[in-house]
């Protein structure tokens, strides 16, 4: 099972981000092995096109700290589940995960997505 964290670092030992759609690396533990692999966030145009390509290679679960609608709407499906962890590091999350500790969401945790400025998430020309 492939598992998402938004985190502050690119390591075990960071901390979950408070933001997932502005987290500074993506996290993607592989439970089968054991391993991971952190993504750095390129979130230009915070229009969160990257997390399309987590789902292509078939991330099922996705932690985070908080979630605005935007990015929730990209990653809730019925492929995949939604939980939250605050307060805690990568590897504590995924550990409280495994043992049934954290809550499942079943909507964003923030009534409106952060962005910068009055800027949309709509793409512009020029």
């Amino acid at each position: 099972m492939l598992i998402l964290l938004g985190s502050d670092g690119k390591n075990l030992d960071s901390l979950v981000a408070k933001r997932f759609g502005h987290a500074n690396y993506y996290i993607v533990f592989n439970s089968e092995t054991e391993t991971f692999s952190a993504y750095v966030n390129n979130h230009e145009g915070h229009n969160h096109d990257n997390l399309y390509g987590f789902l292509n290679i078939g991330v099922e679960v996705f932690i985070v700290g908080n979630i605005g609608p935007f990015a929730f709407e990209i990653i809730n499906s019925p492929k995949t589940t939604v939980y939250l962890a605050r307060r805690m590091m990568v590897k504590e999350a995924i550990e409280h995960f495994f043992k049934g500790d954290l809550t499942r969401l079943t909507g964003p945790t923030s009534k409106r997505s952060i962005k910068q400025g009055r800027h949309s998430h709509k793409h512009r020309n020029g």
